[in-house]
């Protein structure tokens, strides 16, 4: 755990540390015949926070030297995190004899809300184009799930081009210069891992849906939730939204990152909360999670009816604080040894690690590459993985503990029912089996015997041989009973050499003579004792009949008593 933990404060120092640690001077720069161009880096940035600049102020405004310069190689000069402010960038490049056809400027940072670009040769206007989220998908320039512009570059040329930017979310614009088919290349690799993560968080989104089904369990239908509102969101920062799910609603479209991204955070607030169980209450913060739940909500509806930006402020902000709670309360159950918690805490630990470099980028405290731009993709993806596993480790142990509570269960029911010495069943267990046996009789007009045993030498062999043999006895007896009777007749022990036969669907003169016959073979049959003697015990028997000689039940065990006493008087006689 805390190797885990260090690894992750590690790479986000590297992460801190990165740009200034690779600082190179900003080399002069050429298209050639190289497919791919990175422009960020040598960006000069122009920050307006009045009224809408035009072009020619701004170009006039970058003559004038107001744009600042980059002086070293810094990736992180387009993110500019959170801003309201107009963004101004401008490119200087010329081209060398061997360029390629179909060039294509991509803005690799889809939730862009207004994109303006501008292409200068010789001081004149060559090309003028606009994208954003807030246009619909068919009125970008290029079909994409970016803001892709076509440029058209001749050889040894000079070029100047300049870009305008708004966003209320987050403002990053990572700038590349793509040549021949570059582009659709790069594309192949970013559609394959979106597919992947798609493919893997809609598998987890319908076994869930099933699993919740199944069980009836809302934490999985949470979970549910959670899944896709944070695919949503995921999408919409991925511009999938607006390609495929909103293409013809820019409103919807412009919405889906950070409103995707609370309504995920109300889910996932409840469904830390359910699958915590006891932690959050006995750390005394059962009142947090929901209240995390309610920000997210109140965050959502700012996002829909008030104002985006301080949506995504606060979404940012939320999903920093849910997420290192979450991993704390998660940390605290696995020292509890919790159900699930194992795989919980490295779910939160890599879901955590996303959510700091992306917050951390959207502030702008890191730069836009591949990692930090993906890093809540890939997070997210990790964390929906090992939140299945923690899911279904929950789950083994909740069933695991439910079938040692179902044998306790068990266990003292058959203590409750049954002789502690022979198995068989006690005196509550035959007055049941009676009341049902009885029942039965009533509807079918069958009748049934009440046999009791009573052991004519018990006491003697008590006495004479000690407990030890005197169980030995019982032992032998009870098990001899069981061989005689059927799986559906009652054999019970219900005093100290006391036993009773409850025998449904008997008829009275043909069965009742072979039973005392084949009790009397037991009785007279010698019992072998450990000490390696042998002993005769006898059987005194009484039989009453349901419903032949009485209907009532006690009346029934008071006539098979008084038959049994007359049966042992007759044997002393005898």
């Amino acid at each position: 755990m805390l190797k885990v933990v260090g690894l992750t404060l590690w790479m986000v120092i590297l992460l801190l540390h990165s740009p200034a640690g690779f600082a190179q001077e900003v080399p002069s720069h050429v298209i050639g015949p190289e497919t791919q161009h990175s422009l960020s880096p040598s960006a000069a940035i122009y920050t307006n926070d009045q009224q809408e600049l035009p072009l020619n102020r701004a170009v006039e405004l970058y003559q004038q030297g107001e744009f600042s310069r980059a002086e070293i190689h810094d990736p992180s000069r387009t993110n500019f995190g959170l801003t309201m402010d107009e963004i101004w960038l401008a490119f200087e490049f010329s081209t060398s004899s061997r360029i390629q056809e179909n060039t294509f400027l991509e803005i690799g940072h889809s939730s862009l809300d207004k994109v303006d670009f501008y292409l200068l040769g010789n001081g004149k206007l060559l090309a003028e184009q606009q994208s954003g989220d807030l246009l619909p998908f068919s009125g970008k320039p290029v079909s994409h799930r970016n803001h892709v512009f076509p440029v058209s570059l001749s050889p040894n040329s000079d070029y100047q081009a300049f870009l305008r930017v708004r966003s209320e979310g987050t403002l990053t614009v990572p700038v590349t210069l793509w040549q021949g088919d570059g582009l659709w290349r790069s594309d192949q690799t970013a559609y394959a891992a979106l597919g992947l993560y798609y493919g893997v968080l809609g598998a987890l989104f319908i076994y869930n849906l099933f699993l919740f089904f199944s069980l009836r369990d809302t934490l999985y239908l949470t979970y549910v939730g959670f899944i896709g509102f944070l695919g949503v969101g995921q999408a919409g920062l991925s511009g999938l939204t607006g390609q495929f799910l909103w293409p013809g609603s820019p409103w919807l479209a412009h919405l889906s990152p950070t409103g995707g991204v609370a309504a995920a955070g109300v889910f996932g607030t409840l469904f830390v909360q359910r699958f915590l169980a006891s932690t959050p209450t006995r750390l005394k913060l059962g009142w947090l999670m929901p209240s995390l739940s309610v920000a997210y909500g109140l965050t959502f509806l700012t996002a829909v009816f008030v104002s985006y930006y301080a949506a995504a402020v606060a979404v940012n902000l939320l999903s920093m604080v849910f997420s290192v709670v979450a991993l704390l309360m998660g940390a605290v159950s696995l020292y509890l040894k919790e159900p699930g918690a194992r795989f919980f805490v490295l779910a939160w630990v890599a879901f955590l690690l996303g959510v700091l470099v992306i917050a951390l980028h959207n502030v702008g405290v890191l730069p836009s590459n591949s990692f930090t731009t993906n890093a809540l993709l890939i997070g997210s993806a990790t964390e929906m993985l090992l939140l299945s596993l923690a899911l279904a480790d929950r789950t083994r142990e909740l069933e695991m503990t439910n079938r040692r509570l179902r044998e306790k269960q068990q266990l003292l029911q058959k203590q409750a029912n049954h002789d502690p010495l022979t198995g068989l069943a006690n005196r509550k267990h035959l007055q049941e089996r009676l009341m049902e046996a009885a029942a039965r009789a009533g509807r079918s007009g069958e009748s049934f015997a009440l046999v009791v045993i009573d052991l004519d030498r018990f006491k003697q062999i008590n006495d004479t041989y000690g407990h030890t043999a005197g169980d030995d006895v019982l032992l032998t007896i009870g098990s001899s009973l069981q061989a005689l009777t059927r799986a559906s007749d009652t054999v019970a022990r219900i005093g100290g050499d006391e036993f009773v036969l409850l025998l449904e669907g008997i008829q009275k003169d043909k069965d009742l003579d072979r039973l005392r016959a084949d009790l009397a073979r037991i009785g007279d049959a010698p019992i072998p004792l450990k000490s390696g003697q042998e002993v005769l015990v006898g059987l005194s028997i009484g039989v009453a009949i349901y419903p032949d000689d009485t209907e009532e039940l006690d009346d029934l065990f008071s006539q098979a008593d008084a038959d049994m006493y007359r049966h042992k008087g007759n044997r002393i006689t005898d």
